[in-house]
């Protein structure tokens, strides 16, 4: 029964999928965002036609009804049945064989002790070497902010905001974080805990996913600061470990723990690795997430453990705008739409470097979230975290009713040539 409705009524998996140019041919990517496909497969647009009905309810026969009346032509069942097994084998079919898969892999993930890099060779190099010299040039080459300085920051820094995009298109915006980090460091002796929030792009179930598992990159293993999130996890009102399971194939933790390694070395400083929900249900719903009880005692615990903490530093791995048809949006994106998504994110910026998490989470509200924020949920956390370290440190700013101000150190947008999609980002440093 299962082989004949796999055949007869496919049902494909949740997949992103993006237009590409291969050769001069426009093609579509599609990706699995859970990873469990590690590779992009490019289909035509007639087969991502094909693909999109296969919801589990359309029959062989339907889907070459449906074609027919598309494309005018008629396709043969034996097309569709190898499109079918090509899907299959790759695991992006929602069905028995894939349960049996995710199962094995869970399994594997759950009684690992270490959390392999998913990039590696994918994201940047596998070679240790040449992924610092890579880095290297993201701060040294053209548009990047130079190596640290003796004469650069002089302030502690309690937490710095940097991209999660890929590194060949947001290198040196992290870049500019990761100077500010490192210039501190040559005037104070810094941190040894850096509690990373990373964006979630795969569904959860809680507000926030842990992890104790050490994290290795091909510059060395990075260890958990296993007893603080441990204890952490004991005290809050759901299993944060529930959602561990997301960490394996999440970039946003991984891009921050390279960065952290080609400034801090391998100097012992430990990591919090902390994966962040999204927030589109509570945009839907039109509430604040403090307005939700369970987030508002996780990040009030977060906070009162932050604020006993000494020599910690937050990293918030946010990307901001994602616009254009590749992201949902009729409109192209043109300069006039760059424009305008600018002075957005740098009013939206305003707030976080206030440290005002409600006005910066109601200006999105506002807005139905259309430019799609996706470092929202962990920029959110940071501004609460690093509002509860500095109160708890009697800082006299705070008695006075306002707080220091992050600094914006750089604001960037990657576009599509094509005009499809756009995504922006910036860096940011908290002292």
């Amino acid at each position: 029964m299962e082989e004949k409705a796999l055949i007869e009524n496919p049902k494909v998996r949740p997949l992103d999928a993006f237009p590409m140019q291969i050769e001069g041919k426009e093609m579509i990517g599609i990706k699995d965002p859970a990873g469990i496909c590690p590779e992009i497969v490019f289909v035509s647009h007639e087969t991502l036609f094909l693909i999109s009905l296969m919801d589990g309810t359309n029959t062989l026969r339907d889907l070459q009804a449906a074609y027919l009346r598309r494309y005018g032509a008629l396709l043969f069942t034996d097309k569709i049945e190898d499109l079918i097994e090509q899907l299959n084998s790759r695991h992006l079919l929602e069905n028995r064989q894939f349960q049996d898969h995710l199962r094995e892999i869970r399994e594997d993930f759950k009684n690992a002790e270490t959390r392999q890099a998913a990039f590696a060779g994918k994201g940047y190099e596998a070679d240790p070497e040449q992924l610092k010299a890579t880095i290297r040039g993201y701060f040294t080459e053209k548009g990047g902010p130079g190596l640290p300085t003796e004469e650069g920051r002089k302030s502690a820094i309690k937490g710095i905001v940097a991209p999660h995009i890929d590194f060949a298109r947001g290198g040196q915006c992290y870049a500019h974080a990761y100077k500010a980090l490192g210039e501190s460091l040559k005037a104070s002796p810094g941190a040894d805990l850096y509690i990373i929030l990373g964006t979630c792009h795969t569904p959860m179930q809680n507000p926030f996913a842990f992890t104790l598992k050490r994290f290795e990159t091909p510059m060395g293993p990075v260890e958990v600061q296993k007893d603080l999130v441990a204890d952490i996890a004991r005290r809050l009102p759901f299993d944060p470990l529930l959602d561990e399971f997301c960490h394996r194939n999440e970039h946003t933790i991984e891009f921050q723990i390279i960065f952290l390694q080609y400034i801090l070395g391998q100097s012992g400083f430990t990591i919090f690795p902390i994966l962040c929900n999204s927030f589109h249900e509570l945009i839907r719903q039109g509430i604040s997430p403090l307005q939700d009880p369970i987030y508002n005692e996780a990040i009030a615990l977060l906070g009162e453990r932050c604020a006993q903490l000494d020599k910690v530093c937050l990293v918030a791995s946010a990307d901001l705008a994602h616009v254009g048809p590749q992201f949902g949006h009729q409109e192209t994106v043109t300069p006039g739409v760059l424009a305008e998504v600018r002075t957005k994110d740098l009013e939206m910026l305003r707030h976080v470097g206030d440290l005002k998490g409600e006005e910066f989470y109601h200006f999105i509200l506002r807005e139905k979230d259309r430019r799609n924020i996706c470092g929202l949920p962990p920029l959110y956390a940071l501004m609460h975290l690093i509002k509860a370290q500095t109160a708890a440190e009697g800082d006299p700013l705070v008695r006075g009713g306002s707080l220091a101000k992050g600094e914006l150190l750089s604001y960037q947008q990657w576009h599509d040539s094509q005009g499809k999609g756009a995504v922006t980002f910036a860096s940011m440093a908290f002292s």
